[in-house]
């Protein structure tokens, strides 16, 4: 299994404590009689340039920590900006090769096999983890939006229809809509108490009965104001964008409570099908960039 280390480093302490942090995990590891792969040791620094002395920690033979740009953590890659196009672009690349792949071997385009290939071999692909990495340039969405147009277009019967017509007669969402429902349903079972609340969503009501949801956010450190870069950050972050999609919810979805998730999923389905799931810009097609297909 993959294991995570991090401390914040605001002095040289810091470091030192943190390849004690190090050293204890070998001793773990050598009194239960495990062996780290060294090969995949790496390490990453996130923050201010001028404020970043790498420091070259040991593994446990001795030998020094890699240090990269990015950094690959179950399956998602990450840069030391905390951005996601790396991550984006490679499974972008993986997805086309396996549309490819599917679309050689098999020789059928009728509708519920070729569903059934792009949900189990491209689909899983463009979603994994998609809470974490879910972009916000418009670019990289519709990098990932054109992989599901360029597959449905392929199904008998639909190739003369534009690709929203198309998404309409499946019976699906968009890519972007789908990432977006997840971030409400994990936002809903945040506040509800039914997963962790590691973005610090805190409900509250305005009135006797507006539910609004807030995210716990920082805007300075150290009494510095936070730079415009990475206000950015934090303004297209996992946990601000839960914030956000929840509170455009109608009231009566937002006031959801001490229910199951699919009885919450079956509501916001029921109103997420009554928006229009097409962007700005009439023709959107594969090679037209839209504006956007959010909510």
């Amino acid at each position: 299994d993959d294991t995570r280390i991090s401390r914040k480093i605001t002095s040289e302490e810091d470091k030192v404590l943190l390849q004690k942090d190090l050293n204890v995990i070998y001793d773990w590891a050598n009194k239960n009689l495990m062996k780290f792969n060294e090969n995949k040791f790496e390490q990453m620094s996130h923050g201010e340039a001028k404020n970043i002395k790498i420091e070259p920690y040991k593994t446990q033979s001795g030998n020094e920590i890699k240090i990269g740009e990015t950094v690959r953590d179950l399956g998602v890659i990450a840069n030391n900006n905390l951005l996601f196009r790396e991550h984006i672009d490679n499974i972008v690349t993986s997805s086309k090769i396996m549309s490819g792949v599917l679309l050689r071997t098999f020789s059928t385009r009728q509708e519920e096999p070729m569903m059934r290939m792009f949900n189990s071999y491209i689909k899983s692909k463009l979603e994994y983890c998609s809470l974490v990495w879910s972009p916000w340039h418009q670019n990289e969405i519709n990098k990932l939006e054109r992989i599901q147009n360029f597959f449905t277009s392929k199904i008998y019967g639909l190739d003369q229809l534009d690709y929203h017509q198309r998404l309409k007669k499946l019976n699906l969402y968009s890519l972007e809509r789908r990432r977006e429902r997840y971030l409400i349903i994990n936002a809903w079972q945040q506040i509800e108490g039914l997963t962790e609340n590691v973005l610090g969503l805190k409900a509250r009501r305005l009135g006797r009965s507006r539910r609004i949801v807030s995210a716990k956010i920082p805007i300075g450190i150290n009494g510095k104001r936070i730079k415009e870069r990475d206000r950015t950050l934090i303004h297209n972050s996992t946990a601000r964008k839960s914030e956000r999609l929840f509170n455009v919810l109608p009231q009566s979805i937002r006031n959801i409570t001490k229910t199951t998730t699919e009885t919450f999923k079956r509501h916001l389905d029921k109103w997420l099908s009554s928006i229009p799931d097409t962007p700005k810009i009439d023709g959107y097609g594969a090679n037209v960039a839209a504006e956007t297909n959010s909510i």
